[in-house]
């Protein structure tokens, strides 16, 4: 049985609802409380910010695929869209597709719970 686990600043996820691979760029506990997993922002290989997800709709929602080696800190929307417009997000989603691929080809690809 696989467990839950919290996603990083950083990994590389596969969301199936739009057959498209993104990066989380912040963790946040604020939504639901301190005590609880972190929620996550997630932004999309094409530049559209998909917002939050609590821990059980990532869990339900994003296949992990691995890190990316971003490191990155949410400040602002605006300032979201600044850094993917200047290229900051280029390297990690390069990075996501290679490890989205290697997952596909390998049949390795994690499943829906």
């Amino acid at each position: 049985m696989e467990t839950n686990r919290n996603l990083r600043v950083g990994e590389a996820v596969y969301y199936g609802r739009e057959e498209a691979v993104g990066v989380i760029y912040e963790t946040y506990t604020f939504v639901d409380g301190p005590r609880s997993r972190p929620g996550v922002s997630l932004l999309l290989s094409d530049g559209r910010d998909l917002g939050g997800f609590n821990a059980q709709e990532a869990d339900q929602f994003l296949r992990p695929l691995g890190d990316t080696g971003l490191d990155y800190e949410f400040t602002s929307v605006g300032q979201l869209h600044k850094d993917y417009r200047r290229g900051l997000f280029g390297e990690a989603f390069h990075c996501a597709r290679v490890l989205y691929l290697s997952h596909a080809l390998a049949g390795t690809l994690p499943s829906a719970k």
